[in-house]
């Protein structure tokens, strides 16, 4: 299987599969994906335990005190869009995937 090759000027952060060579991209604009769609990209993205998280503190929020609803759920919004890049990357690391060179990406031929 011929591995894929990214962009550079698109994407963020290229992960590798090692143990069948796939490979996954991070685009650049993940924090604007994240701040337009929030937990629509993050369940596309497979970003569960971030997902939950939030979930978890905003409901939190509104059983103890719903009226700071209003301040806090822009804030979480927010801080998920701005933290976009090292959710990804945690994920993939997680998994035992390895973080390439965008810029590097070998074994390729076009």
């Amino acid at each position: 299987m011929r591995p894929r090759v990214f962009n550079p000027n698109r994407y963020a952060a290229v992960y590798e599969n090692p143990t069948n060579g796939w490979r996954e991209a991070a685009p650049k604009l993940a924090w604007l994906w994240m701040f337009l769609f929030g937990v629509f990209y993050m369940a596309a993205r497979s970003l569960w335990r971030p997902l939950i998280v939030s979930m978890l503190i905003l409901m939190a929020t509104s059983i103890i005190m719903w009226p700071l609803l209003i301040f806090i759920a822009p804030v979480v919004w927010v801080a998920s869009a701005a933290q976009s890049q090292s959710l990804i990357r945690a994920r993939y690391m997680r998994m035992g995937w390895r973080q390439i060179d965008v810029y590097k990406q070998i074994g390729v031929t076009d």
